[in-house]
């Protein structure tokens, strides 16, 4: 028996193409709006990674200023001035801050006490104990990343040697710090600012070193410290001047025109147990 084909239905091709088309445009219309959503949450992370870095590298400088200058009752460890023989690099003082010429970021040195029951209480095993912690910033691909060294005194020979930032238990300054060995705390700093403030809340001009302002080494009593970081990667559309004030003054203004996010976290810490 034939088969009666014309009666067969189907699609033409118009109908096709309108289909194709109607198909494109809600394709279309997806890709936007992820791409929309999938920006905003780019933005939206970018900006919370920014704000973490800044908390982040704040809260470990606000323990360690609070530190700076604590000794235990009975310490007996040896103090150094700096104005000995090996120089200002060995000296003691709570607080020490630099201002490294050509550099984006202010270098601080923090000095605290701890004791440690567990130790021999020798020369050699001494249970008192002694840190430097050293923040710096150091240029790496045209960027600025933020780095920490941490040093332990040896009260039998009398210096300063690496916990970390260095090879182990290598006497510092003899081996030079570098940003291949100390401790990499966040990348793309923009900015880091110390200003010590004496009792009478007086700024202490800075650098504040063995040789520059020293008189002023143990009457800090606050210290207020401004930390920027960018973004990684562009965060604007546009190219814009973004202005980052300094809190030591106009001499210390930066003017950037780029597309980087910018987050400043400004604080003021009280350092207990220098000033008194």
């Amino acid at each position: 028996m034939k088969e009666n084909f014309h009666k067969i239905s189907g699609l033409t091709l118009i109908e096709i193409l309108i289909g194709i088309v109607i198909t494109s445009i809600m394709m279309g219309a997806m890709y936007t709006s992820y791409n929309v959503v999938n920006n905003s949450f780019s933005q939206v992370t970018g900006r919370a990674s920014v704000s973490a870095a800044g908390r982040d590298v704040s809260a470990m400088l606000i323990r360690e200023l609070r530190m700076a200058g604590f000794r235990y009752y009975g310490d007996n460890l040896y103090f150094d001035d700096g104005r000995g023989l090996d120089g200002e690099e060995n000296n003691h003082y709570p607080i020490i801050i630099k201002e490294p010429a050509g550099n984006c970021c202010d270098r601080i040195e923090i000095v605290y006490g701890e004791y440690d029951s567990n130790r021999a209480g020798t020369e050699i095993d001494p249970k008192f104990l002694r840190f430097k912690v050293i923040y710096f910033a150091g240029l790496v691909d045209e960027n600025y990343n933020l780095y920490k060294v941490k040093l332990k005194w040896n009260n039998a020979d009398q210096t300063w040697r690496y916990v970390y930032g260095g090879e182990a238990d290598q006497e510092y300054p003899d081996t030079p710090i570098t940003t291949q060995d100390a401790e990499l705390l966040r990348k793309y700093v923009v900015n880091m600012e110390f200003v010590p403030i004496d009792n009478d809340g007086n700024v202490i001009s800075t650098p504040l070193t063995v040789d520059e302002n020293e008189e002023y080494l143990n009457q800090i009593r606050t210290v207020d410290l401004k930390i920027t970081f960018r973004s990684k990667d562009d965060f604007f559309k546009k190219k814009i001047i973004r202005k980052i004030e300094s809190i030591k003054g106009a001499v210390r203004h930066v003017n950037e025109e780029d597309k980087f996010l910018r987050d400043s976290i400004v604080l003021s810490v009280f350092t207990r147990n220098i000033g008194n």
